[in-house]
């Protein structure tokens, strides 16, 4: 059976969530994180409008879970608002409404392979040093400078 990957640029629509599920065999018996958020998938067209850019020519929310070893560090990272591009399998959902119970509700859900953060609303980026890389290679800054043709 052939499987469908959905890639995707949108917002993130609330903090994304850390929780722990218990372990079963693949994880030899370990907790395993689980980072759940959800993200607008916007379908924005160039507009003809001379006073807006673009037109909302609609679009959804998709419930993300991330379930790598990495989903700890991924959350610390992760923030509402943040502009990122989701990459996975996706899938409708369906539950049973907490407002109306025995009425169901469905969404767009997804098991993500990859999250990358679109740089777009970013301020500002850190990284916390190596000791093995910072011995071994010169600093960040000397790349950028002679990228940009300066030293």
């Amino acid at each position: 059976m052939a499987r469908g990957i959905f890639t995707f640029d949108g917002n993130i629509g609330q903090a994304p969530e850390i929780r722990f599920q218990p372990g079963n065999e693949r994880s030899e018996d370990q907790p395993r994180p689980l980072l759940k958020l959800t993200v607008k998938y916007d379908r924005l067209v160039k507009s003809n409008h001379p006073d807006r850019l673009y037109d909302d020519k609609g679009g959804f929310w998709v419930n993300v879970d991330y379930w790598k070893k990495n989903a700890e560090e991924v959350a610390k990272l992760l923030k509402k608002g943040m502009r990122v591009r989701v990459e996975g399998e996706l899938r409708i959902d369906t539950w049973e409404d907490k407002n109306n119970p025995g009425q169901m509700q469905s969404g767009m859900a997804l098991t993500a392979e990859s999250i990358t953060i679109v740089p777009s609303r970013i301020e500002s980026i850190g990284m916390k040093s190596s000791q093995a890389a910072s011995s071994q290679s010169a600093p960040i800054e000397h790349y950028s400078n002679a990228m940009m043709g300066i030293d």
